[in-house]
């Protein structure tokens, strides 16, 4: 661990403790502790500027806005009647002990059913969380709170199963088999890093927002910036002064893990969860990319979230392209730019880096292989290096 971020954990471990629950796919730490662990926050609150929409962002950003409009963060968040997966699968049931779970289609809505034959409750699905690669987690509302369902829908079963994070033991009441309770604080976590703040809003509300990530979520609010790009001042500003917030030009270690960390955990907050949340990890990249061997110069852009990654499309999957990737750094002596090169050629072999570097691993329930984003040499029957 490198000093900087010896410091950074030395300043958080007060403002973190206490933090012990380990939450399934969608849900966040509380919302006051991803503000006080991270510099950056998704939807953070403007200074008097207000949100445009997308739409207005598509007016002079056509290529990016239309490749985004079609990516997985673009559609992180669904209102229940737009889910794909809930309008392509009518009738699902799973049993837990005495409880029946059991989802349904009816019209445009999905209904959310549990009972155990003696108590039931029936509520519509508001929301959608994750577009599918892995599965997908709904939440209702009963008596003014959202509850994150104790079931989701795993793509590779076709079917329901318990959600992340929530026990596998059966219910012990009605109370307890619905699912999470989500305090004000932890939906606005949830919601904040799946939705954006609705267009003409200053700031982002549970009742008034845009679901999915979509450009302003990142970029901030963009009326500023488009009044500043229309007017002849614009022609006289510079990159860094727009009136719009461009993460390009954060530090390498700070991008990867305050503002990619902000959602998909940071090193920082994967360490505040008990035994760091264990096999599960594996989902938060940032946490894996930091204790990789490859991230001892954090300083290096070669190694940060955005190297391999552009957030405005979905994570490509050919393996020549990563191989690019690394061997930005991993180049023999002869190479051209070896004066840049900060590790050795691997001796195996050029192609296929990812593959042995950086293996899937499926933790237990989650039903979906997920690649560690800790790049290390894998040894035959190793331990998870946790």
């Amino acid at each position: 661990m490198n000093g900087r971020r010896l410091i950074k954990l030395i300043a958080l471990l007060a403002a973190l403790a206490g933090f012990v629950r380990m939450s399934g796919w969608m849900a966040q730490p509380p919302a006051a502790a991803i503000a006080q662990a991270t510099q950056w926050q998704p939807n953070q609150p403007s200074s008097g500027a207000r949100y445009a929409g997308a739409q207005a962002c598509a007016q002079c950003h056509q290529s990016k806005s239309k490749i985004h409009a079609g990516s997985a963060m673009a559609q992180a968040l669904e209102p229940a009647a737009d889910a794909a997966i809930l309008r392509a699968h009518t009738q699902l049931s799973f049993r837990n002990g005495q409880w029946i779970y059991r989802i349904t289609r009816e019209g445009v809505r999905s209904l959310y059913t549990i009972s155990d034959g003696a108590e039931s409750l029936t509520a519509p699905i508001l929301w959608a969380f994750g577009r599918g690669a892995s599965g997908q987690t709904y939440v209702i509302e009963r008596d003014g709170v959202y509850y994150e369902t104790r079931v989701s829908f795993f793509t590779s079963l076709r079917a329901l199963d318990i959600t992340p994070g929530a026990p596998r033991r059966a219910p012990s009441s009605l109370k307890d088999a619905i699912g999470q309770a989500l305090g004000r604080q932890d939906a606005m976590a949830c919601f904040g890093c799946h939705a954006t703040v609705a267009p003409g809003a200053q700031r982002f509300q549970l009742d008034n927002f845009t679901p999915g990530v979509s450009c302003e979520a990142c970029h901030g609010p963009g009326e500023k910036h488009i009044a500043l790009m229309k007017s002849a001042a614009a022609e006289s500003e510079t990159s860094a002064g727009k009136a719009i917030f461009n993460p390009r030009r954060m530090h390498p270690d700070d991008l990867s893990q305050q503002f990619c960390g902000a959602c998909h955990r940071s090193w920082e907050a994967v360490m505040q969860m008990p035994e760091r949340g264990g096999m599960t990890n594996v989902r938060f990249q940032p946490y894996r990319l930091a204790n990789s061997r490859c991230y001892k110069n954090p300083d290096d852009r070669r190694i940060s979230c955005s190297a391999c990654h552009d957030a405005h499309e979905d994570a490509r999957h050919d393996a020549a392209f990563y191989d690019a990737k690394c061997l930005a750094c991993h180049q023999s002596k002869n190479s051209p730019s070896a004066k840049d090169r900060i590790a050795p050629p691997c001796p195996t072999g050029k192609a296929q880096c990812a593959a042995c570097h950086m293996p899937k691993i499926e933790p237990p329930g989650l039903h979906f292989k997920f690649t560690d984003h800790q790049i290390r040499v894998v040894k035959p029957n190793e331990p998870y290096p946790n």
